[in-house]
């Protein structure tokens, strides 16, 4: 998969702007605050209708304007032309359409142009709380099974419901247990489901993410994620589904008292989490600068190829400033990894005098110089 054109307005600092990429390594560099991430967001909003930097879309819209555009087109590695647009305006529903004017929902975007985003706030995959892993899991499957994003989002309508029931016994509102038993077993059901396509994710991805680390390491460290669905035993590879819905009745039973006093579910997939392990020891506690930077570059690339194994099409990749805690070799290394593929990939940078060596000849650049919202292709070779 690749873009041939990008096309968005009234984001952020950007009033018009329209880029013809190249089909494999993109450039785009600028002084800080130049609007270089916003070429990126406008990528992860064409794919996914949300920013990667911010859930708000009012924030993104450009100071007195009331509306952002986003226009992609792109080609699959098939050669089938695919084009989205995405318009937002405030205080208005978010509109979706293919270009051929056909209404989509954001579950029926998800999915269509694959993307792969690594931006420097991404550390809270190893340093944040459990719901930034869940997200990063989650948001990998769904872009290649719409069963398990449809699951999801029914898992988190039945997940609201059930929380306000709740709600309602712990202040005295109801009493009514036969409709919590109703609300309970739909939510049972539907965590099954999550938690069994979950277990099926990481059959695979695991010696994705460890072959990847092993090469951007030299083979000198050795690394380890493993999944933690909620008071599960340890033998997940064993389980069923009949023995994952099972453990959560068996949990529904154990917390039922709790959850009326304090009116919310305390068991199911969203207390999910997975841990990752640097040399044995949890990658959280003990990794540096430049092992985390490894870490997450390693688990973006396994997602990369993850994706191209489950879709037969690579997706786009996108790095937002992320080399600065790398070292050149390592640097060297990622961009031949990635060019030796027929990925597209997109990387902002506030320096490019390193990219003259570190780039593998032979490659399709293409480069983009920001300033103040304003873009314009150069040659590197001018720089």
């Amino acid at each position: 998969m690749y873009l041939l054109r990008l096309n968005f307005e009234n984001i952020r600092n950007h009033n018009i702007t329209e880029l013809f990429p190249s089909k494999n390594i993109n450039v785009i560099f600028g002084r800080n605050g130049s609007g270089k991430t916003s070429i990126l967001e406008a990528i992860s909003i064409g794919a996914f209708s949300k920013s990667f930097v911010t859930s708000f879309d009012q924030n993104i819209v450009q100071n007195g304007k009331d509306y952002y555009l986003v226009e992609i087109e792109a080609r699959s590695e098939n050669g089938l032309p695919i084009g989205l647009q995405v318009l937002y305006q405030l205080n208005r529903k978010k509109e979706i359409k293919t270009t051929a004017g056909e209404n989509l929902s954001v579950q029926e975007l998800i999915g269509k142009v694959p993307v792969v985003v690594l931006s420097p706030e991404m550390r809270e995959i190893i340093f944040g709380a459990p719901s930034m892993r869940r997200e990063f899991i989650d948001r990998i499957i769904s872009q290649t099974d719409a069963n398990y994003l449809k699951s999801l989002l029914l898992h988190r309508r039945i997940l609201k419901q059930r929380n306000k029931l709740l709600n309602e016994f712990q202040l005295g509102i109801t009493n009514d247990t036969d409709l919590l038993k109703i609300w309970t077993l739909k939510f049972i059901e539907i965590s099954a489901e999550v938690v069994s396509r979950r277990l099926r994710f990481f059959e695979h991805f695991p010696l994705f993410f460890e072959r990847s680390y092993q090469i951007l390491s030299n083979n000198q460290e050795s690394i380890n994620i493993t999944y933690q669905p909620f008071e599960f035993p340890s033998n997940l590879a064993s389980l069923s589904h009949s023995d994952i819905l099972e453990i959560l009745k068996s949990q529904a039973d154990k917390y039922f008292d709790k959850e009326i006093q304090r009116g919310i579910t305390l068991f199911g997939p969203q207390k999910d989490d997975f841990l990752i392990l640097l040399n044995n020891h949890l990658a959280r506690n003990v990794a540096s600068q430049g092992q985390s930077k490894t870490i997450l570059i390693s688990l973006k690339y396994a997602e990369m190829n993850y994706l191209y194994e489950m879709r037969k099409t690579y997706p786009i990749v996108l790095f937002d400033d992320i080399f600065s805690e790398l070292d050149n070799e390592r640097i060297t290394q990622v961009l031949k990894i990635l060019s030796d593929t027929s990925v597209q990939f997109f990387l902002t940078t506030t320096e490019v005098d390193w990219l003259k060596k570190s780039l593998p000849s032979g490659s399709l650049v293409k480069s983009f110089y920001v300033e103040s919202g304003k873009v314009s292709e150069v040659s590197l070779s001018v720089l």
